[in-house]
C-alpha cells in the first residue's frame, strides 16, 4: 500500500497592533526560502489586510473568548489547539512572528507522532544544555492538530481557574500536553540570551552572529526584529546601549522585506 505524505503547513497567529503585516510577510518569505519542499503558510488573524496573497488567512477560533484574559500570558495561542484547525493540514509548524529564520527548517517538520514538539525555555535554553530539565515554550511548536484539541477544551472548561493560577499560556500548554518532546537546543538561539553583547561591550560591538547550527533566532519579548533593524530609538533598555544593529539581521530584513 502506498503511503501518502502528510500535508504540512507553517502556522502563525497575529492580532492587535503588536506586529504589522510586513513583520509576518518577512517571516513567511524567509521560512519558505529555507525549506526544500513547498509548504503552505497559514495565518490566524483578526485582520488580514496587507498580508502577502499566498498567505492563507483564517479567523482566530474563539478569539472573543480571550478578551478578559490577563495581559502577561499570550492566551489567544490556546486557539492553536482549537478543533477548527483539524483538517487544515496534517502537521503544523507554528512560529511566533518575531522568529528570524537563519537555517534550514526541514527538520522542524519531522513527524512528531503523538507528541507536542516544542522549543524549551528556561535554564536548558539559556545554557544550551540538554542535560537540564526542559520547560515548554510556545514560540515554536510542531504538532498534529487532531491529537491535541484537549488542550483547548480543558482551557475552555476552566478558563478562569487557569488564568488566575498560571502566569503564561506556555506553562498551561506544557502541563496539559499528554506527551512532550523538544527540539535540539542548538536549533534555536535567543537574541537576548545568546547574541546580545554584555553591558558596556555593546557600546563598541554589535550583537554576535548566530551559530552555524542555528536555524531560528527568537526575539522573545523586547526588542522585536524590526526595532533592531529600523531603530527609531535605542532597542535595548538601560543600562545597555542598543544602538548597533547586527549586519546579519539588517541583510536578512532587507532581503525579505523587498
Amino acid at each position: 500500500m502506498t503511503q501518502t505524505t502528510p500535508e504540512r503547513a507553517i502556522l502563525s497567529i497575529k492580532w492587535g497592533r503588536e506586529f504589522d503585516p510586513q513583520d509576518l510577510n518577512v517571516l513567511k518569505r524567509a521560512a519558505l526560502d529555507h525549506l526544500s519542499q513547498p509548504v503552505r503558510f497559514i495565518c490566524l488573524t483578526d485582520d488580514g489586510e496587507g498580508l502577502d496573497p499566498d498567505i492563507e488567512v483564517h479567523p482566530i477560533p474563539a478569539f472573543d473568548f480571550y478578551a478578559d484574559t490577563p495581559g502577561r500570558g499570550v492566551w489567544p495561542k490556546i486557539s492553536l489547539f482549537h478543533p477548527d484547525l483539524v483538517g487544515l493540514a496534517d502537521i503544523f509548524l507554528f512560529l511566533d512572528i518575531d522568529m528570524v529564520v537563519t537555517g534550514p527548517l526541514d527538520g522542524f517538520f519531522e513527524d512528531p507522532g503523538q507528541t507536542l514538539r516544542m522549543l524549551s525555555c528556561g535554564d536548558r535554553w539559556r545554557q544550551m544544555d540538554e542535560g537540564i530539565e526542559p520547560q515548554a515554550a510556545t514560540a515554536a511548536i510542531t504538532y498534529r492538530p487532531e491529537l491535541h484539541i484537549g488542550i483547548f477544551e480543558e482551557f475552555q472548561r476552566n478558563k478562569e481557574h487557569y488564568t488566575s493560577t498560571i502566569t503564561l499560556e506556555q506553562q498551561f500548554v506544557g502541563q496539559m500536553a499528554k506527551d512532550l518532546s523538544f527540539y535540539p537546543v542548538e536549533w534555536v538561539q535567543s537574541f537576548k540570551y545568546h547574541l546580545r553583547r554584555p553591558y558596556l561591550v555593546d557600546l563598541f560591538l554589535p550583537p554576535r552572529d548566530p551559530a552555524p547550527s542555528t536555524r531560528l533566532v527568537a526575539f522573545h519579548g523586547f526588542p522585536r526584529p524590526r526595532a533592531v533593524v529600523e531603530p527609531i530609538q535605542p532597542w535595548a533598555r538601560p543600562p545597555r546601549s542598543g544602538r548597533k544593529p547586527p549586519k546579519w539581521l539588517t541583510t536578512y530584513w532587507k532581503r525579505y522585506s523587498r
